[in-house]
């Protein structure tokens, strides 16, 4: 049994999903600097104002968890808890995922719009990173939902099913200090029936969720209604263009229907993208003759076996060679194109081969990620982006992974 104790609480206490939480009366006493710099320290080290859903959490409770999120306190956050060595610094951890492991955090690129930062799941095994929500209210949406059915699944009685969902019910209402309602209908609801249901759920409540728009395409894709599927996969290519996999569903879709020169845009997409945002097949139903590997690998050999599909700007890039005929994972060959393009003032590009190289080597012993690190603190001062640079400076503090 896990005791999490939320603080401001009361005497009241629930246990929902093997978890005892005891809450206590908020204080609401917001006036209170003592309370209000934790929030500011975090947006130091973010350097960024944080989003007022985020912020208002944090107002009440100084260790917030609904289900499966449990929240990092503050002044862990500005400690910088869940942050890692050869980590993209654009990641800002603010929970673990409790059960599957694993961490929460913002994904704040240049082109985030400020206050509304998509969710990320970062995998501490696999080491990816996929889309979890396109903002933190949304977040908190999914978190109620994914709790729900979750709790909803672990009890075999109707009763105790009943019992658990309402302590869960009156935690989150305790938790998200709802009085206009925003979360009503999601609390008291009925339960999603199976996962298809769940994530129709999710992309309902947040249409430009990448992730469930995969996940829904996979499954029209499986049920033979590939129009449906192509309609699902282009709005998640739309909704998180970062998001590697997207683009890949969607390429794979194109293959399956001869489509081979829509196809090769969409693995040209893949190879663009960066490697950390880039899963595995397995994490999709794609069918069980599908090659299991990482996306990224298939989507580059692809490009090499429909090479005569693709255009002859395509097939003149560096990253064109990089990808098709030496090795994609070869941080030398990453860092070489990444300060070949700083060279030539192409910044964008650079970023992401310099990004990319890191996370090859960061569990080297070499000297290659601490030269990576002092190339991005450059790259990130010429381009006048102090607070990724200033991570960039913490993140290569930090000890390096184990072997």
């Amino acid at each position: 049994m896990r005791c999490y104790v939320i603080t401001p609480a009361s005497n009241l206490q629930f246990r929902f999903s093997g978890v005892k939480i005891q809450l206590m009366n908020p204080d609401r006493s917001n006036e209170s600097s003592e309370r209000h710099d934790p929030i500011r320290a975090v947006e130091r080290f973010w350097g960024a104002r944080i989003p007022d859903p985020f912020r208002n959490l944090y107002l009440h409770y100084s260790t917030p968890y609904i289900p499966p999120c449990e929240f990092f306190t503050l002044e862990a956050i500005a400690a910088g808890a869940g942050r890692a060595y050869g980590q993209l610094p654009q990641f800002l951890p603010f929970g673990r995922c409790v059960g599957n492991g694993g961490t929460y955090g913002f994904y704040l690129s240049p082109e985030t719009e400020p206050g509304f930062w998509p969710v990320l799941y970062c995998d501490d095994d696999e080491l990816f990173f996929r889309p979890v929500s396109s903002n933190f209210e949304s977040f908190l949406r999914h978190c109620i939902a994914t709790g729900r059915y979750e709790t909803t699944d672990q009890y075999e009685s109707e009763q105790d099913r009943e019992s658990a969902l309402h302590e869960l019910q009156l935690t989150c209402n305790t938790l998200l200090l709802d009085p206009a309602g925003k979360y009503a209908e999601l609390l008291s609801g009925r339960v999603s029936r199976n996962e298809a249901e769940l994530y129709q759920l999710f992309a309902n409540a947040d249409p430009t969720d990448g992730y469930s728009l995969c996940w829904l395409g996979c499954a029209r894709r499986g049920l033979g209604d590939s129009d449906r599927a192509l309609d699902f996969f282009h709005r998640a290519v739309e909704s998180a263009q970062w998001f590697g996999d997207a683009s890949y569903l969607l390429a794979d879709m194109y293959r399956e229907l001869g489509k081979l020169d829509r196809a090769v845009q969409g693995w040209w997409s893949v190879v663009k993208s960066l490697l950390p945002l880039c899963t595995r097949t397995w994490e999709w139903d794609l069918g069980a003759d599908h090659p299991e590997a990482e996306i990224y690998e298939i989507a580059a050999d692809a490009l090499s076996q429909f090479s005569s599909y693709a255009s002859p700007e395509m097939r003149s890039s560096a990253l064109w060679t990089i990808a098709t005929t030496e090795d994609p994972y070869n941080p030398s060959a990453r860092e070489d194109y990444g300060k070949a393009l700083m060279a030539t003032g192409n910044l964008r590009e650079a970023e992401r081969e310099l990004l990319n190289a890191l996370s090859l080597c960061a569990d080297d012993r070499g000297r290659q990620s601490v030269r990576i690190y002092a190339l991005l603190q450059e790259l990130y001062t010429i381009q006048n982006r102090d607070r990724d640079r200033s991570l960039v400076v913490f993140d290569s503090s930090l000890p390096r992974p184990k072997h």
